[in-house]
């Protein structure tokens, strides 16, 4: 049973709402600005944008691995974890610090390795779709068409990680800049 004395006026629900409305609005309207940014800066200069983003989170995983490695050295008690806090520490520091130092080429081996990853994606595809075929299957050659596509685009991926890279970042910051006004007029709208 409600207690009748914790009631809330309609007028005070009104206030409260609209209270969380405005709140909310403002939110909506500062994301879609901040992703109209982020997607401005990455068309702008879409190597530079994923390079500064992995040397932040480089600079991150090297500050967490300091904190992480300090007090472990400190402490050097196993009942603590202090092995376990050593490892991921020095773990943490040292791709920190690659990343930080070296952002380019970390880029341009982890986009290799998705490369990879897509072509023997396409592969697959290629061989599920023969395995159709002999079945009679209709989805042959739609599965046949999709599974080339795929393994091109993985091996152009590997031939030329930037320039594929730069192709999905603009993609990307096409999609930051439609969602971003979106999220804008939602808030203005509100």
């Amino acid at each position: 049973m409600r207690n009748c004395s914790a009631k809330v006026m309609p007028g005070e629900e009104r206030v409260t709402m609209r209270g969380k409305l405005e709140r909310t609005k403002a939110a909506i309207i500062i994301t879609g600005i901040v992703m109209v940014v982020l997607g401005v800066a990455i068309m702008i200069n879409p190597i530079n944008a994923v390079q500064a983003l992995v040397r932040i989170i480089g600079v991150i995983l090297l500050a967490y691995g300091a904190v992480t490695l300090v007090p472990a050295f400190m402490r050097g008690d196993p009942v603590h974890n202090a092995p376990a806090d050593l490892v991921m520490g020095g773990i943490s520091a040292v791709c920190g610090l690659v990343m930080a130092i070296f952002p380019g080429a970390l880029v341009n081996v982890v986009w290799s390795i998705i490369g990879v990853i897509v072509l023997l994606t396409g592969v697959l595809d290629i061989t599920e779709a023969g395995a159709l075929r002999r079945l009679g299957s209709p989805l042959a050659l739609p599965a046949t068409t999709s599974g080339i596509i795929t393994a091109a685009l993985g091996v152009i991926t590997i031939l030329m990680p930037m320039a594929s890279m730069t192709m999905a970042m603009l993609v990307a910051a096409v999609a930051l800049l439609i969602d971003g006004v979106t999220e804008i007029i939602f808030g203005l709208g509100m």
